[in-house]
């Protein structure tokens, strides 16, 4: 073979290989991300959309819609550059994005997204960040950056055996080691800022299920109090109409929520207090 042909050969073979570590840096970075918004509003949005929540799937699709990119720019970059030191550094600064994700889709994008969406909710939704949300602010970063950090570090020497190797197990192998790490951050996050507002949906749609399954039944005193019926007393025929729940305000420990009730043109605001129902009232409109 002729000089010139042989390196013309190694070259492109160089940058096949090189296109191969690159395009494998991206993949891993996407199943990272779409791992994290699965664990951490996929969960979350499969339980509300159980529960009759309006727009049940809106955080994650737009926690995807910013994790998938973003994680596929973090492990293709990563490959690029092809040391781990910047591998972790450039995983920690993607973490620390989605970090930041954890209070912000819930408490600025979201009423602003659902305001866009359905245009009757402006001025319905108080949704505030409070100074105490500091502390679940810098909780959801120091989870966020420990496992990004791992899935950093791993990134390099796990995808360089993965490239090369023929077998299925190996060439997965940094894909599920990534997919557990994230899924597990994404559900401690998960338990910060949704699940109380989820239990708030939930306390309130168990109780007009119950009241509604049970219509016309005699409930005895016990049961009655377990359910909260006298909480939802005031909703009256009104449950047997369709409904849609959302969050319509908080206070700074997320302990009293306000769910509003969507019965077509009638909406209700029901206090829950630590996810048990209190009472319900008619949503009062401001005057334009």
């Amino acid at each position: 073979m002729h000089p010139l042909t042989e390196s013309i050969d190694e070259l492109n073979s160089r940058r096949q290989l090189a296109r191969t570590k690159y395009n494998y840096g991206a993949i891993y970075g996407i199943v990272t991300g779409l791992a994290f918004a699965l664990a951490a509003w996929g969960i979350d949005d499969y339980e509300l959309g159980r529960v009759h929540a309006l727009y049940p799937w809106l955080k994650f699709m737009i926690g995807a819609a910013i994790c998938i990119p973003l994680g596929g720019l973090a492990g293709w970059l990563s490959a690029r550059l092809e040391k781990i030191l910047a591998a972790v550094l450039i995983w920690l600064f993607a973490s620390s994005i989605l970090a930041w994700l954890i209070t912000a889709l819930p408490f600025q994008m979201m009423p602003t997204v659902m305001t866009w969406l359905k245009p009757d909710l402006t001025g319905l939704l108080d949704y505030r960040l409070f100074p105490e949300f500091q502390t679940r602010s810098t909780v959801a970063f120091a989870w966020a950056v420990l496992f990004g950090f791992f899935v950093g570090l791993l990134q390099i020497p796990m995808s360089e055996s993965a490239v090369f190797s023929t077998s299925i197990f190996s060439k997965l192998a940094p894909l599920v080691t990534s997919v557990v790490l994230m899924t597990i951050a994404g559900t401690m996050l998960d338990s910060l800022n949704n699940q109380p507002l989820r239990g708030a949906i939930t306390s309130i749609d168990s109780a007009i299920q119950f009241a509604l399954d049970h219509r016309g039944q005699t409930v005895d005193a016990q049961t009655s109090r377990q359910m909260y019926l006298s909480a939802i007393n005031n909703l009256g025929e009104l449950i047997d109409r369709p409904r849609r729940l959302l969050i319509s305000s908080y206070d700074e420990s997320l302990g009293e929520v306000h769910v509003m009730v969507e019965f077509g043109d009638t909406l209700m605001d029901c206090l829950t207090v630590f996810q048990q129902p209190s009472f319900c009232e008619p949503v009062t409109r401001s005057a334009p």
